[in-house]
């Protein structure tokens, strides 16, 4: 008897949770045909591998999400012309190609996305980080954009990755920060080699950043007329050692100022915290998020931070090189530091041989916590050689919050058992069903891998939501900043509208709150940058909420 009751037990707590939980190819059904393009030259030149990211907007503000995805071209004279591809949502969960419409059909050698109305004109622009020129295309209202680079002062020619737009001072105007990588460029090209363990020969393989000098970060002062001011120094922020490839927004200080954490590719990482007078501080080491438990400096990608609790606790989450765990970054709301638990919350185990890039919070199955979706990918696609139980194609990693402080794995259970070469990946609410959806950008420097994934969110479940849309009207247009507390069911949730986070990458802006088995909101409250607070009280689930600044019903 006492066997059977162990295997019961054993059985019952194995089960996996939420097994309604699913996600559904559906890209070659949507009419996306896209492979990213590397400009590979056989010479393991560095960009090759860390591209590329992607972004749910709607640029043209017809109320169904568009897709952006970044692309390489050529890095030597021998190699095609690419550009980044804009995808329409023509409804009925298809896509069309509007790129060369819409006037974005420019060569760059793209890394990353950030969008947002940086001119307060109802419309969201676009910047492109790249290797060399970064490129501001400003939205012209009619479906087409003009590149406003040169006018706006923003086209650094660094190695540039991760970006994002917030308002720093709460002056109304969005500002723009930049993560920028290491000091490369074809000419300067530094060859590096392994040696195999399986032939004992010496290969070719890409570099570490270690071999390169670190660039700093940028940011960008909007003035409010359509130009930026560099005040990188003057702000606090120029440091040459950095090697950032992630940045996401977060206030973890509470005094409704927007801070940045920033993750560095072995590197201490930043937490710059806003000291609202146009400065930051970094304050990464004595907040215990710069180094691993041992002290030591991870080869960190990208980063999200979130309240995983519904108590007011920050999660910061920063996806890591393979051999190294996903870093987990917690604070609670009475604690003065945050602490490292990744083996805590169980996710250390399964993201210590994955080779982390992009990474998200976001409710799969709308219970009302936060559940963490990661890519993972290596960056040398004959790794096997040198580590024989590493792969280059990777399956994606979905972690579902129990709810208790701990995370369970159910990424086949999910419907996730497509391996690939993930860097960037965002979530949205593409085909207007209430649920999140998901968007994956492989790298593609084998052919096998390289298109972009579009993850339809099939959940069976009866759970119900809320959605939230802002619109500035003191503050920045579209709300950027501002935290959105929702009261239903007995719990109380939190998240802020932001631009940036993932790895060179952005989620929509429209905020979605798992209700669970509640029908209804009891209180929604509104935080805006500008120090406004907008409440509204009993709001029916499963609706869209347009929240206009200053119109609540107080």
């Amino acid at each position: 008897m006492r066997v059977y009751l162990f295997a019961f037990v054993f059985f019952c707590l194995y089960i996996p949770a939420k097994a309604d939980v699913k996600f559904t190819d559906v890209t070659d059904l949507s009419g996306i045909e896209f492979q990213h393009f590397t400009g590979t030259t056989g010479n393991r030149y560095m960009p090759e591998t860390m591209g590329a990211g992607c972004a749910f907007l709607d640029y043209d503000a017809d109320g169904n999400l568009d897709i952006l995805l970044a692309n390489g071209t050529s890095l030597s004279s021998e190699n095609k012309v690419a550009t980044p591809r804009l995808y329409r949502n023509v409804g009925d969960g298809q896509f069309i190609d509007v790129t060369e419409a819409a006037g974005l059909d420019v060569p760059m050698y793209g890394m990353g996305i950030t969008a947002a109305d940086y001119d307060n004109d109802a419309d969201i622009d676009i910047y492109f980080t790249n290797v060399g020129k970064n490129r501001l295309f400003q939205n012209n209202g009619d479906q087409t954009f003009t590149d406003v680079t040169d006018a706006a002062e923003v086209g650094d020619p660094s190695w540039s990755t991760s970006a994002a737009f917030f308002d720093a001072d709460n002056d109304g105007w969005l500002d723009l920060f930049v993560c920028n990588y290491v000091e490369w460029t074809p000419e300067t090209d530094i060859p590096c080699a392994v040696q195999s363990t399986t032939d004992n020969k010496r290969y070719r393989t890409y570099c570490t950043p270690t071999v390169y000098a670190g660039q700093s970060c940028r940011f960008y002062h909007n003035q409010g007329n359509g130009t930026f001011n560099d005040r990188t120094t003057q702000a606090g922020f120029y440091n040459s050692i950095g090697k950032s490839l992630g940045v996401t927004l977060l206030d973890y200080n509470r005094d409704g100022w927007i801070d940045l954490a920033v993750a560095n590719d072995t590197e201490p990482n930043f937490l710059y915290r806003n000291n609202g007078d146009g400065t930051f501080t970094d304050e990464a080491v004595v907040m215990g998020v710069a180094f691993s438990e041992t002290g030591k400096a991870r080869g960190s990608m990208g980063i999200d931070a979130a309240d995983v609790d519904n108590n007011g606790s920050i999660a910061i989450a920063i996806g890591n090189f393979s051999n190294e765990k996903t870093a987990f970054f917690h604070a609670k709301p009475d604690d003065t530091y945050f602490t490292d638990r990744t083996d805590n919350v169980q996710i250390g185990n399964v993201s210590f041989r994955l080779l982390t890039f992009g990474l998200l919070f976001f409710d799969c199955d709308l219970d009302g916590a936060l559940d963490l979706f990661c890519v993972n990918g290596h960056i040398e696609p004959e790794v096997r050689r040198y580590q024989q139980h590493t792969p280059y194609a990777q399956l994606p990693s979905l972690f579902r919050n129990r709810g208790d402080g701990t995370f369970q794995d159910i990424t086949k259970h999910a419907g996730f058992t497509r391996t690939g070469v993930g860097r960037g990946c965002v979530y949205g609410d593409y085909d207007n069903d209430g649920d999140l959806d998901l968007l994956v950008q492989n790298n593609g420097a084998t052919q096998d891998h390289g298109k972009v994934w579009l993850l339809r969110n099939d959940s069976q479940s009866a759970a119900n939501y809320i959605r939230v849309r802002t619109t500035g009207t003191r503050s920045n247009r579209d709300g950027i900043g501002a935290k959105i507390q929702v009261t239903s069911g007995g719990r109380i949730q939190q998240q802020m509208i932001r631009t940036g986070s993932s790895y060179c990458s952005q989620s929509e802006m429209i905020l979605t709150f798992g209700l669970g088995n509640s029908k209804t909101v009891k209180n929604l409250e509104i935080q805006w940058p500008s120090g406004e607070i907008d409440r509204y009280g009993e709001l029916k689930a499963n609706q869209q909420i347009e929240a206009i600044e200053g119109a609540s019903q107080k």
